[in-house]
């Protein structure tokens, strides 16, 4: 896999990445005659495709060059191997998929797949065919087939977006059926947003929910149209605190259901460059024990993960008049609103 065939499979592994979001796990393996990962920090394991761990895979991807003969039966050994360790307790148990980026498959595999993944067939396989030659078309094809997932041949760079997005429907095709489905709340992202007639740059958050055929001779097909979806600007999502419930020194603040931040007061994410203000990088991916400093223990933001409501009670130092340290008992009230976690804190001060 030289020249133009790696540029467009560096391309198919970065458009995969940009598809995927904090509720996702991930891992990127190279191989040839033996399995490497792109990071070896990472070495069996999934870790969160959130936006640093999902630039930092792409750096290394770029990295890649070609050595040896590839041997793809490894590579798929050593991928089925870290989903039965998800599936023993370490992570979520949602789909689980392996994505083989190839330019050709002259192994046999059949015994692979008889013993990791036949016959349930709990892990999807998608191949992507890069080149333009299609010798071992049907190898990778049978790959695909023989276990619930998409067969794609990406021969120019032009392909690439339209085929990586095919999965995605395969993916949703059983949600689409049975019509279940979540509203998903993004992170936290900076735009450029208008108000009165003045234009401001914002943190904002996007909701959005698939949309699916209801025709009947459709209805069985699992067929997705397409996504729906807004963006909000955070101030106007923390409008909906009650002001008059927090007190004088009170404050709500908001995260997200993997505790990153999306609104804090204690949030600063631009600097100023000149007469410009800038986003600072990982702004969106604090996590709330950063700002929360007397969380030791993590329990107001497991709480918050979790959804659940009630009290909490904390001591906490806070700053008055002129700067002065003094140490307060924060009662914190969680209300789990949909995705979204509001939290009202009052402080009420000790003599």
């Amino acid at each position: 896999m030289k020249g133009l065939k790696m540029t467009i499979a560096k391309h198919t592994i970065n458009t995969i990445l940009d598809t995927l979001g904090e509720n996702d796990f991930v891992n990127v393996i190279a191989y040839t005659d033996y399995v490497r990962y792109v990071e070896p920090c990472f070495k069996g394991k999934l870790v969160q495709a959130d936006l640093d761990n999902r630039e930092h895979f792409k750096l290394f991807v770029e990295e890649l060059h070609v050595k040896g003969e590839a041997k793809v039966k490894k590579a798929m050994k050593e991928s089925f191997r870290i989903l039965a360790d998800v599936t023993n307790g370490q992570g979520s148990l949602c789909n689980q998929a392996i994505m083989l980026i190839t330019d050709g498959a002259m192994e046999d595999f059949q015994s692979v797949f008889e013993e990791f993944n036949w016959p349930d067939k709990k892990v999807r396989v998608f191949t992507y065919l890069i080149g333009r030659d299609m010798t071992f078309s049907e190898n990778v094809k049978w790959i695909a087939c023989n276990n619930k997932g998409y067969y794609t041949h990406i021969s120019t760079l032009a392909d690439v977006q339209e085929n990586v997005m095919e999965y995605l429907h395969v993916l949703s095709r059983p949600m689409v059926i049975n019509h279940d489905h979540d509203i998903i709340w993004t992170e936290a992202y900076m735009d450029s947003v208008t108000l009165r007639n003045t234009h401001s740059l914002l943190l904002m958050t996007s909701v959005a929910m698939p949309v699916f055929s209801k025709k009947k001779e459709t209805l069985s097909h699992g067929i997705l149209l397409g996504v729906v979806g807004t963006d909000i600007p955070l101030l106007e999502v923390m409008k909906l605190a009650p002001r008059y419930k927090l007190g004088a020194h009170g404050y709500a603040f908001l995260i997200t259901n993997n505790g990153y931040i999306l609104a804090h007061p204690d949030l600063r994410p631009l600097y100023s460059d000149g007469k410009k203000l800038k986003p600072k990088p990982n702004y969106n991916s604090v996590d709330l024990s950063e700002a929360e400093w007397e969380d030791t223990e993590d329990s107001l933001r497991t709480a918050m993960v979790k959804g659940k409501t009630g009290t909490l009670t904390l001591d906490v130092r806070a700053a008055v008049d002129k700067g002065v340290s003094v140490f307060a008992s924060a009662i914190f009230y969680v209300k789990n609103v949909k995705l979204l976690e509001i939290l009202l804190l009052g402080e009420s001060y000790k003599s």
